[in-house]
């Protein structure tokens, strides 16, 4: 699989300047007066806040923040330094009002428990039995959940978080005239593990979506990230006690060789070979079950 290998290798110079030149073009196209992406404190939003600050400058470039309830405090003071790494400044809207308006937040019963950190705890111990129980992973759960199930109700909890961010980031965007940078990634576009009509789902373009998690990590090292924002997890800080989608999903740079060589036509046998059977179907299974999160809406021609 050396040739699996090598393709994950970029030429950063070049990568990064066909993404900045991606960038300028699809502004012009849409005719807006500037950009806004949404900014974590995590890789993906820092790399493409990044690249769109070099692309058209920072004057044309507003960053948001918009932490809720159980954001971490650490990602909030991430984002505050990958903006003034930029000299962008960062705005900010907690979304907990609108999470709680909506009920988010009554999806699981962990909203009487005021500790983020006793909230987490519970977390995890529910996700032990679950997956114990239904001796499944819990990211194909998630995928194919049973109606009304705990796991469902765990999605909903997360993923409203993440459509609330879109309408917010849309709102500020619409009002300005700006064009909204969306930062997702080609893993979790090809696994499933993102939040469908979320913030890393709907925007106005997706400049990284054909850059593999591990491929962003050369980006990150290439464009200097703050190491801050580098060497930590990656953590979807929507849910406590979920704190890594790489725990979740497996080894970035073995799951991007499986999705680039079962991209590339090489039979399940030989994907068993080099990789193992179990990691091997686990992602293959993500891959199938997530197919209608990138398809849909479905309709007639």
């Amino acid at each position: 699989m050396q040739e699996v290998i090598e393709e994950l290798q970029l030429d950063l110079p070049k990568v990064c300047m066909d993404i900045e030149d991606f960038i300028r073009k699809t502004l012009q196209k849409m005719n807006k007066d500037g950009t806004v992406v949404g900014l974590s404190g995590g890789l993906d939003s820092a790399v493409t806040a990044t690249l769109t600050v070099r692309s058209l400058g920072k004057e044309n470039v507003h960053l948001f923040n918009m932490p809720e309830r159980d954001s971490k405090p650490i990602h909030k003071k991430h984002a505050k330094e990958l903006a003034n790494f930029l000299g962008v400044k960062l705005k900010k809207k907690s979304i907990t009002p609108i999470v709680r308006a909506v009920k988010g937040y009554k999806l699981l019963p962990i909203r009487f428990i005021p500790s983020r950190r006793l909230r987490g705890l519970l977390v995890k111990f529910g996700r032990s039995k679950l997956i114990s129980r239904e001796e499944s992973n819990l990211l194909e759960n998630r995928l194919h959940p049973k109606a009304g199930s705990w796991i469902a109700r765990g999605n909903a909890y997360a993923v409203t978080k993440h459509r609330t961010r879109m309408v917010v980031l849309y709102q500020y965007a619409d009002v300005n005239n700006l064009m909204v940078v969306g930062a997702a990634n080609r893993t979790e576009w090809m696994t499933g593990t993102f939040s469908k009509w979320g913030i890393d789902h709907c925007s106005d373009m997706m400049p990284l979506l054909h850059i593999y998690r591990s491929q962003l990590e050369q980006i990150a090292e290439y464009l200097e990230i703050p190491w801050c924002i580098r060497s930590k997890y990656a953590d979807p800080d929507i849910m406590p006690g979920i704190d890594n989608k790489g725990e979740l999903l497996g080894n970035f740079t073995l799951v991007d060789q499986i999705l680039v060589a079962s991209e590339n036509g090489f039979s399940s046998e030989e994907l068993y070979n080099a990789y193992g059977k179990i990691s091997v179907q686990q992602i293959l299974t993500l891959k199938e079950y997530s197919k209608q999160m990138r398809e849909s809406p479905y309709h007639k021609n």
